[in-house]
């Protein structure tokens, strides 16, 4: 997996660490094929500045492009963040690069499952069938279904929150599936 940075003011390392640790607390150490297939992904966090609108349909209208939000692709993830070095930056940064991660990792999971939208958000209604990794992500985070996690780097502790998944994932579900 490559993660780039076209940020100036941010912390690389602290954000990479971070990254990790949200990522890999969601396989089993020995899912073997899971970790390979997330190796083909790349990761790119981008200045709020450097976001082009035009990769949005005209019909959304209520994404602001002053807060940090991403997009997850095919093998690739686009974050826009606030390009300053703060912890409450930090943590809301992080807010979406998770986000954009759990998709990641749903996409790894369930590559072909269809699921439903439970709830409207920016890209649909309430009751469309979408990919898996896209409508349960957008239920789970309109429920608030997010978790804590930690990060250490230059002997400091950092917190951020993220989608919880673990449920639907190796690290509690053995069985792989719903």
């Amino acid at each position: 997996m490559k993660i780039n940075f076209t940020t100036k003011n941010l912390d690389e390392k602290l954000y990479q660490k971070s990254m990790l640790t949200y990522i890999y607390d969601h396989y089993l150490f020995e899912d073997y094929k899971r970790i390979m297939e997330q190796d083909k992904w790349e990761i790119n966090v981008r200045k709020l500045t450097d976001f082009q609108w035009n990769f949005y349909d005209e019909s959304i209208k209520n994404l602001s492009k002053g807060i940090p939000h991403g997009v997850t692709g095919d093998n690739v993830i686009q974050c826009y963040v606030n390009d300053e070095n703060n912890r409450m930056y930090y943590m809301q940064n992080m807010m979406v690069i998770c986000h954009e991660l759990s998709h990641m990792i749903l996409k790894i999971y369930y590559p072909n499952e269809r699921g439903v939208l439970l709830y409207d958000d920016v890209w649909g209604k309430a009751g469309d069938e979408r990919n898996y990794f896209s409508t349960e992500i957008h239920n789970r985070v309109h429920e608030g279904r997010t978790r804590k996690f930690k990060a250490f780097h230059e002997d400091k502790e950092y917190y951020f929150y993220g989608v919880d998944i673990d449920d639907i994932t190796n690290k509690r579900n053995l069985n792989n599936g719903f």
